[in-house]
């Protein structure tokens, strides 16, 4: 018998309907006054929050009013048509901090302005094992990149001490007004053997010196460090769980990472400024790994924030490739390194949205004992 056009129509919306609940990434529907209308169980999951409860409460009770995500809504009202923002941070007290693609599609009701259309909302989320492939994707360019060069560093070094050398002692001849010219090839030939030093460090196979490592005295080392040269005019605020346990790390290339991170935080700031050092520790963070599978436990956290120029959008996707700087002259090694680093301990970096200044969070295993000695806790 031949269904009424009422009926299949129906029973078209519920297969729709149904369709749309198996999808396994979030998917909202926002009225024209952002109050939600829809979401599918991703979404709920995702809001933490069912449909029953947030439907037509407004999307401020779950996200800042200067949220970046009404900014998007705004533009795909006025536009009428679909728009897709690839790296998206939501950051809130409800929802912590998150990172995905976000795609909104107006859909609006025969003779309605655009401007009362209500809005589809796809949010893919970036999951920590794909922050981790990234960065063994920098961490691969770093070592490409660092290894090439390093292949002509030895050579180019041996002139150089040869041109310092000969500089320091014309110095000893030359008229007062001529040494400021020959204590500048001294600086600049110190320089230059610094970051060919730094490229060979990138490129160094050595593997890792992995020793029980307790993280705040490494932090303090670099701060008391930091506070007597470059840093002096940052405050720094500590913000430590004193409960951690130590962390399996080879304290030398920690202490490297941790002083190009604060070089960078002193060089985006100025007086009055502050650098926060966070430190947290939990027992559910696992992650992925997109190579084989395995489930990684990255409990140990350690976040570090300033309250200076922040990153250009424009280089956010790339500020851990070599060679990328945000300061003019800079060699674009440092982060590179960090990357690198971090990597090599099994752990992952990823700079977190902020609404001024910048803050990476570091995630690394923790040591636990087993039977043959002290080892990094780092697959389940």
């Amino acid at each position: 018998m031949m269904k009424s056009g009422a009926h299949a129509h129906a029973e078209l919306e519920d297969i729709s309907a149904e369709l749309l609940n198996m999808l396994p990434f979030p998917l909202l529907l926002i009225d024209s006054e952002d109050k939600f209308v829809w979401l599918n169980p991703a979404a709920e999951s995702f809001f933490q929050s069912s449909t029953a409860y947030l439907a037509g409460r407004v999307l401020t009770e779950m996200l800042p009013a200067d949220s970046p995500f009404f900014a998007l809504l705004h533009r795909v009202r006025k536009a009428g048509r679909p728009v897709v923002e690839k790296a998206m941070g939501l950051v809130s007290p409800k929802l912590g901090v998150r990172t995905g693609a976000i795609q909104m599609v107006p859909i609006a009701a025969s003779g309605q302005p655009e401007t009362k259309a209500q809005i589809l909302v796809s949010i893919q989320e970036q999951s920590m094992a794909e922050q981790l492939s990234t960065q063994s994707q920098f961490k691969g360019a770093a070592l490409s990149m660092a290894k090439m060069t390093a292949l002509l560093a030895h050579e180019i070094k041996n002139p150089l001490a040869g041109i310092k050398g000969a500089a320091q002692l014309l110095e000893l001849d030359l008229p007062v007004e001529y040494r400021e010219l020959s204590g500048m090839i001294v600086d600049e030939t110190d320089r230059i053997t610094s970051l060919l030093s730094r490229i060979e460090t990138l490129s160094s196979d050595t593997p890792v010196k992995f020793a029980d490592v307790n993280i705040h005295e490494v932090l303090d080392h670099c701060i008391r460090i930091t506070k007597a040269s470059f840093g002096r005019h940052l405050t720094v605020i500590r913000r430590y769980d004193p409960s951690l346990p130590d962390v399996r790390a080879d304290r030398e290339l920690l202490v490297q990472c941790f002083l190009n991170l604060f070089k960078n935080a002193a060089e985006a700031t100025k007086a009055g400024d502050e650098l926060t050092l966070s430190t947290s520790y939990s027992l559910t963070r696992y992650v992925s790994s997109l190579s084989d599978g395995r489930r990684v436990h990255l409990p140990f956290q350690i976040e570090i924030e300033d309250t200076g120029a922040g990153i250009p959008d424009e280089l956010a996707d790339h500020i851990f490739e070599p060679f990328i700087s945000t300061k003019s002259g800079g060699s674009g090694l440092g982060l590179a390194m960090v990357a690198s680093v971090i990597a090599d301990h099994g752990g992952s970096i990823t700079p977190l949205p902020r609404r001024q200044g910048t803050c990476f969070s570091i995630n690394l295993p923790v040591m636990t004992n087993t039977s043959h000695g002290r080892n990094t806790e780092a697959e389940r």
